[in-house]
C-alpha cells in the first residue's frame, strides 16, 4: 500500500482553466525538497503535471489540458503521496478553500480552531445563537459536524448584550494526548433573558474535542457575565494544563486557576487592580513554565505575585511578545484606558521600557510591519488626542518601534478598517480592509496602501477583529477563517497567488499554537507568527 502524507493541499480555480495549488512543507522535509505534481480526470490514470520538480516554493499554478473536473496530488522526493483533492478548472475564480454550512437558524458569534481529531489537522469550534440560547458546535478539518451542544445560557450577557459570558478554548488540558474543548454551560435553563450574574447551576465543562463526550464538570468559578478564560502550563509544558478565568474587568478582579484534569481549583487570588479585555498567559522568562498576566500584575505558576507594573488602571488590550530581541525573554505591550492612560512597553521583570500618554488607548496589534528594524512593531490607536484646552488634535494612531519612537502614523481610515494577517510570502504583515471593497492590502513605508494581486475577499463575509487568522491549509502563509452571514457558513480563505519562496508552517512553533488558542475569549490581540520562510 502506498504511504500518504497529509500536506494540507488546496486547489483554487483562477479562471481561464487555470488552477492554483499550494501544500505544506512538513517538518521532516529538507528545505530544498523537490516535489512533483500529478493530475487526472476522475476515474482515469494519473499523469505528471510538472516537467521539472518544484524546489523553490510549495505552490504553483497549473493549466490542465482540458477544462473540467480534475484531481491533484503531490509527490515528495521519496515518492510519498499527498492527499487527493478535486477542483473544477472552469469554476469562477475564488479564494474560498472551504465553506462549511451552519444550521439555517444559527447566528454565528465566535470561532476557535484546534486539533480536534488529534491528527495534526485544525478543526473548527463555532459559538452560535439558536433561538435565545448559545450553542457550541465542532467541525472536522474538512467541515463534517462532529458534535453540538446547547449551553442553555441566554444569547445576551452583561451591559452590552454580547456573548462574552460563554468563553471557550480548545487544548489538551489534561495531558492525555487528545484535545479537549472547555466552555460554560448551565444544567438548568438560565432564569432570565440576559445573563447578569452566575446562576447556581452553571458549570465549566471539558469535553473530548472529537466525540463531544463529557470528561468532567465543575461549578463555574466566576460571578460576572464579562469573563476571560485561557489555558496555560503553569507547572511546565510537560505537565497538565490549567484553565485560568478572569472574573470582572473594569474594577477589582478575581483570578481562578482550574486543574485541567478534573476541574478542581488550583489557586484563586483577589486582585485589587483592574484587568483587561483579554487574559494573557506566556512563558515570559523562557524557563519552561508559563506565567499569568492580568492587567498590570504578573503571577507565577503557583499564583503568587511575580511583579506589578507601575500604577495604571484598566488595560483595554495587552500582549506578551518578542518585541525587542535585544532584551531577554518577552515584553508586554499594554494599551491602558484609565489611571495614567497610554501605551506601555514593560519588560519581563515588570519594569517600564517606555510609556507614551494617550487620551484613550483604543485597539491594536503586535506585528512585523517592516523588516528594516529587528523585532516587532506594536500599534495602538486612540480616538483623538485631547489637549488641555479641550480641543481635539490630529488622529494619533502610531506604529511604535521597540525603543518607543514611531515608525509611522496610520490614518483614521486605516485604524478603523485594518485587520492584520500574514497573507502573502513577505515577512511583513498584510491587512484586511474589513468594510466596503473588502480585500487584502500591503502597508508601504510611506503610509500608503497597495492592493495585493488577486486579494479580493467575499463581500458577504464578516472581517471583524476577532477573526481566526492562522495557517490552516496550503503553504506557510496564513489563512482567514470567518463567517459568511449571507450563506450562513464558516469560510476558510487562502491567497490564490502562488508564492515565489517556501517556508515551514508557523504551526510548528509552540508559542504560535498557544497564541492562536486564545481566540475564544475577550478581545484577541493579533500577533505576527515567527519567521518560517526559507530565503
Amino acid at each position: 500500500m502506498t504511504s500518504v502524507n497529509h500536506r494540507f493541499l488546496i486547489a483554487l480555480p483562477r479562471g481561464h482553466n487555470a488552477v492554483t495549488l499550494a501544500w505544506r512543507l512538513l517538518d521532516t522535509d529538507a528545505p530544498d525538497a523537490a516535489f512533483q505534481i500529478e493530475r487526472r480526470q476522475p476515474e482515469t490514470g494519473w499523469q505528471r503535471a510538472t516537467e521539472i520538480p518544484i524546489t523553490t516554493a510549495t505552490s504553483t499554478q497549473d493549466i490542465p489540458p482540458t477544462p473540467g473536473a480534475w484531481q491533484y496530488r503531490v509527490l515528495d522526493p521519496a515518492g510519498t503521496l499527498s492527499e487527493t483533492i478535486t477542483v473544477d478548472s472552469t469554476a469562477d475564480p475564488t479564494c474560498v478553500v472551504r465553506a462549511i454550512p451552519l444550521d439555517p437558524d444559527d447566528n454565528p458569534q465566535g470561532l476557535i480552531i484546534g486539533d480536534l481529531q488529534n491528527n495534526g489537522q485544525m478543526g473548527y469550534v463555532a459559538k452560535t445563537i439558536r433561538g435565545n440560547d448559545i450553542w457550541i458546535q465542532a467541525f472536522t478539518h474538512t467541515g463534517t459536524l462532529l458534535w453540538q451542544t446547547n449551553t442553555h445560557l441566554p444569547a445576551a450577557g452583561g451591559w452590552n448584550g454580547s456573548t462574552n459570558h460563554v468563553p471557550l478554548l480548545a487544548w489538551d488540558v489534561n495531558n492525555d494526548g487528545r484535545t479537549e474543548v472547555v466552555f460554560r454551560i448551565t444544567t438548568k435553563p438560565y432564569p432570565g433573558e440576559i445573563h447578569s450574574q452566575t446562576g447556581p447551576d452553571e458549570q465549566m465543562i471539558a469535553v473530548d474535542a472529537e466525540t463531544g463526550q463529557t470528561l468532567w464538570q465543575a461549578p463555574w468559578p466566576g460571578r460576572h457575565p464579562r469573563e476571560m478564560m485561557t489555558v496555560g502550563h503553569l507547572r511546565g509544558f510537560d505537565k497538565p494544563a490549567y484553565i485560568v478565568v478572569q472574573d470582572e474587568t473594569y474594577g477589582d478582579i478575581r483570578l481562578i486557576a482550574v486543574d485541567g484534569r478534573d476541574g478542581s481549583i488550583f489557586w484563586a487570588v483577589d486582585q485589587p487592580r483592574p484587568g483587561g479585555h483579554n487574559l494573557d498567559i506566556a512563558d515570559i522568562d523562557e524557563d519552561g513554565v508559563q506565567e499569568v498576566i492580568a492587567g498590570g500584575i504578573c503571577y507565577s505558576g503557583d499564583g503568587t505575585v511575580r511583579w506589578q507594573a507601575e500604577d495604571f488602571g484598566h488595560t483595554d488590550i495587552s500582549k506578551p511578545a518578542r518585541i525587542d530581541p535585544a532584551r531577554p525573554g518577552l515584553q508586554i505591550w499594554y494599551a491602558v484606558e484609565s489611571n495614567n492612560p497610554g501605551v506601555y512597553l514593560v519588560d519581563n521583570t515588570g519594569q517600564t521600557v517606555f510609556h507614551e500618554p494617550f487620551a484613550h488607548a483604543h485597539y491594536g496589534w503586535v506585528a512585523r510591519h517592516t523588516a528594516t528594524y529587528p523585532g516587532l512593531q506594536p500599534h495602538t490607536a486612540e480616538d483623538a488626542r485631547r489637549q488641555e484646552r479641550g480641543m481635539r488634535d490630529a488622529p494619533h494612531n502610531p506604529i511604535f518601534l521597540p525603543d518607543g519612537s514611531h515608525w509611522l502614523n496610520l490614518t483614521e481610515f486605516q485604524r478603523k478598517n485594518f485587520v492584520p494577517v500574514h497573507w502573502d510570502e513577505r515577512p511583513e504583515v498584510c491587512f484586511i480592509i474589513r468594510k466596503e471593497n473588502k480585500r487584502v492590502v500591503r502597508l508601504l513605508p510611506t503610509g500608503d496602501i497597495k492592493d495585493i494581486p488577486n486579494a479580493k475577499l467575499p463581500e458577504s463575509a464578516t472581517y471583524g477583529r476577532n477573526l481566526v487568522n492562522a495557517d490552516i491549509v496550503g503553504d506557510f502563509r496564513e489563512n482567514i477563517v470567518t463567517f459568511d452571514h449571507q450563506s450562513n457558513a464558516i469560510l476558510v480563505l487562502a491567497n490564490p497567488t502562488p508564492a515565489t519562496r517556501r517556508g515551514y508552517s508557523p504551526w510548528r512553533n509552540t508559542e504560535y499554537r498557544h497564541d492562536r488558542s486564545q481566540h475564544g475569549s475577550g478581545y484577541y490581540v493579533y500577533l505576527s507568527p515567527p519567521r518560517t520562510d526559507i530565503t
